[in-house]
């Protein structure tokens, strides 16, 4: 498909939607973006990029900005807060990596590719629903109907009103923070570092890079809690919370000193990804999960490589989505599985799930075929995500979208 045929409205300024935006416009596509904010921002503190995200910051040349923005990850470690046990121990393959990245500067470098494809913003532009038909429209908060177009992309994530559906709220959300990397050493520079105590506390340090060039290193903390006691954390004040991160983890103490912590919930859900005709859902529009396995970016970047690749390839935008599909849908069924599966025994009032976490998923790790699976799992590479989405088609349609650009000039 010519992809210089194609008007494209993308609801939603997130990873999922600036990527796609970006892979869309770069290869010919009209592409606008509508957003609630009053200019794009991003929401939410540091992750990590596996090696699945990476790829397709890659193929949009920016995985070296990235990098010299993120911390490389190298091992993700969690231990019991009262003996020090470790009960996850997960690396990478070798030659492989993470990249922990605040939320912000992974936004920051996107937007600034959407506007150099020549991505339009519709800011103030809060969309409500769909107006269906072969040329659907976005319908927005005060009833306006935008201009029609051959596709609308719902990339609202998990609250989009479009096609709605009851989502689980789980029970355990977290209060995240971002605050200076401490240089004495206490964390390493290559680590997401957890602590557990059952599974009804779990805090966690990551290093997370700088916000832009020349900026001082930062790190993200986060500290779980019942969605149920937060009005009681509140209410019992920083000091408090200070005394509780002492005794849990004494050299976290530091951060919950300095930190200005946001509440964040988490649902796990998964729509139907057709909205409408010519109506398509990606990243936690689609599905969403729990933070545990840390898939939610990496996912994003994958369905909006995944949709436009199929847009360059097939004849009609129907057999693009269809194919989108089949590329994405048994990846994401997995996670989403296994999100639900895992969850609980990270973050829940059981008692009998921790245990059997500590006395074997630990264990467990040091085994050479055990360790491989799971670092295949957390990396979110099993199922080879990256290469049923053929990227390379993304490379042939920007030289094609290339020569007719010189050819009119």
């Amino acid at each position: 498909m010519k992809l210089e045929t194609l008007d494209i409205a993308i609801a939603g300024a997130g990873i999922g939607g600036l990527s796609l935006a970006a892979l869309l416009a770069r290869r010919g596509a009209k592409v606008t973006i509508h957003d609630q904010m009053s200019a794009p921002q991003p929401v939410g503190s540091g992750f990590v990029l596996q090696p699945t995200g990476a790829a397709i910051l890659s193929r949009m040349g920016l995985l070296d900005r990235v990098k010299a923005r993120g911390a490389r990850i190298s091992r993700m470690h969690g231990r019991l807060s009262g003996n020090g046990r470790t009960v996850l121990d997960v690396g990478y393959r070798p030659g492989a990596y993470g990249i922990a990245i605040q939320r912000g500067a992974l936004f920051d470098l996107l937007l600034e590719s959407a506007i150099g494809t020549g991505v339009r913003f519709e800011t103030s532009s809060r969309v409500v629903g769909i107006d269906a038909g072969s040329s659907p429209r976005l319908v927005l908060e005060n009833g306006i109907k935008t201009a029609a177009a051959d596709l609308v992309i719902d990339a609202m994530g998990a609250n989009s009103p479009i096609a709605a559906k009851t989502a689980t709220e789980l029970g355990y959300g977290a209060l995240w923070a971002t605050v200076p990397w401490p240089q004495d050493g206490r964390f390493r520079a290559d680590e997401l570092e957890q602590r557990y105590r059952r599974a009804s506390q779990m805090a966690g340090v990551l290093p997370v890079g700088t916000a832009n060039d020349g900026a001082m290193p930062m790190a993200t903390f986060f500290w779980s809690i019942r969605n149920s006691d937060f009005d009681a954390w509140r209410t019992a004040g920083r000091e408090s919370w200070i005394d509780a991160v002492r005794s849990f983890w004494p050299e976290a103490e530091m951060l919950a000193v300095i930190a200005e912590p946001v509440h964040a919930r988490y649902r796990h859900l998964t729509r139907t990804p057709i909205a409408g005709l010519n109506t398509v859902k990606i990243g936690d529009a689609w599905h969403a999960t729990s933070p545990q396995l840390g898939q939610g970016a990496n996912m994003a970047l994958l369905d909006a490589a995944s949709l436009a690749s199929a847009l360059c390839h097939e004849a009609t935008i129907d057999d693009a989505i269809a194919l989108h599909l089949a590329q994405r849908r048994l990846h994401i069924r997995f996670y989403q599985l296994l999100s639900r599966v895992l969850t609980p025994f990270y973050q829940s009032d059981s008692t009998i799930l921790p245990f059997s976490r500590d006395m074997l998923i630990g264990p467990a790790t040091k085994l050479p075929i055990v360790r491989s699976l799971i670092t295949t799992l957390v990396t979110g590479e099993l199922l080879d995500p990256v290469g049923r989405i053929a990227l390379e088609r993304l490379a042939q349609a920007e030289d094609f979208a290339s020569k007719n650009q010189s050819a009119l000039v």
